[in-house]
């Protein structure tokens, strides 16, 4: 049973606790909380027995309240609810960093290729001749921050490719950088990065190929001791 005091209540309590003796003190709030509980329709009754019982020691005395089994499933399903919302929220956070970092990292991701295409294009004199200096690379020009990359992975006879679409400006002109990697039992290899310019006159910059080499690492190799060659 919980009993609510009045302020002012609560207040004339404290001014008697330190004018009047605690005995005098102790009797009235007994006699106080006894009127409250039977004016509230509470049914507290006084008997004989436990005259001297103070209200503070009987509720002291009362057994807690035996929990139903509705309100042990409710309890129950909270938690399980409460463990599912962790549970998913841990996953969705290491599904972020998986990602954050396999796009950093990756030797393969459209940043890694588009950082290491621009450090070849800025080395390449034949670049800076056409294009001019301070070469800036970026992608979609119609998104709001233009770091989409246009990519694309492929697959042909069961060998991964990418390739990797973005813009480039200069100093005396523009134009779009393509590149293709090809993954082989060594890893990453880059097939191609050409830079196609825009406006007139048109035109191409061939920055590295080496389609021939890479494509050529999967032909079968060919015996050819069992050909005789005739004169």
């Amino acid at each position: 049973m919980i009993l609510i005091v009045p302020r002012r209540s609560l207040n004339r309590f404290v001014h008697q606790l330190r004018t009047r003796p605690l005995p005098e003190i102790r009797a009235r709030l007994h006699t106080s909380c006894l009127r409250y509980a039977e004016k509230s329709g509470k049914g507290v009754t006084q008997s004989s027995s436990d005259a001297n019982v103070s209200v503070f020691e009987r509720l002291r005395k009362e057994e807690p309240r035996a929990v139903t089994t509705t309100q042990k499933v409710v309890e129950n399903t909270k938690t399980s609810f409460n463990l599912l919302v962790i549970v998913g929220g841990l996953g969705v956070i290491l599904y972020l960093v998986y990602m954050v970092t396999s796009e950093l990292f990756s030797k393969a991701s459209p940043t890694s290729v588009f950082k290491m295409a621009m450090k070849k294009i800025k080395s390449d004199s034949r670049a800076i001749t056409i294009l001019g200096d301070n070469m800036k690379g970026y992608g979609d020009p119609h998104s709001r921050t233009r770091k989409r990359l246009e990519h694309q992975p492929y697959e042909v006879a069961g060998v991964d490719y990418l390739r990797v679409v973005f813009h480039i400006e200069g100093t005396k002109r523009t134009g779009v950088v393509h590149c293709d990697l090809k993954k082989s039992d060594s890893g990453w290899k880059t097939r191609y990065i050409t830079i196609i310019l825009d406006g007139f006159p048109q035109g191409r910059i061939s920055i590295e190929d080496n389609r021939l080499e890479v494509d050529s690492e999967d032909l079968p190799e060919i015996d050819y001791s069992d050909i005789e060659i005739k004169d």
